[in-house]
């Protein structure tokens, strides 16, 4: 469902790192990371960050293993 990038991002989102923060650590555009999070937001159904950031705290163990 989501990919590899999009995981990393959410994982890195969930622990509440901003978007300049995100691009800095992934080592890609801050214009990049805005479009992870808004495919990542759409295809997990999220209004908000924090609603994606709850997601990943209740799926954190399967997210990190997908992530490998």
């Amino acid at each position: 469902m989501l990919t590899k990038r999009e995981v990393e991002v959410l994982l890195l989102l969930a622990d509440g790192e901003s978007n300049r923060s995100l691009a800095r650590q992934l080592n890609i555009a801050e214009r990049t990371v805005r479009a992870h999070v808004t495919s990542l937001m759409r295809k997990l159904g999220a209004r908000s960050r924090v609603e994606a950031a709850l997601m990943v705290y209740n799926h954190r163990n399967a997210l990190t293993a997908e992530a490998a």
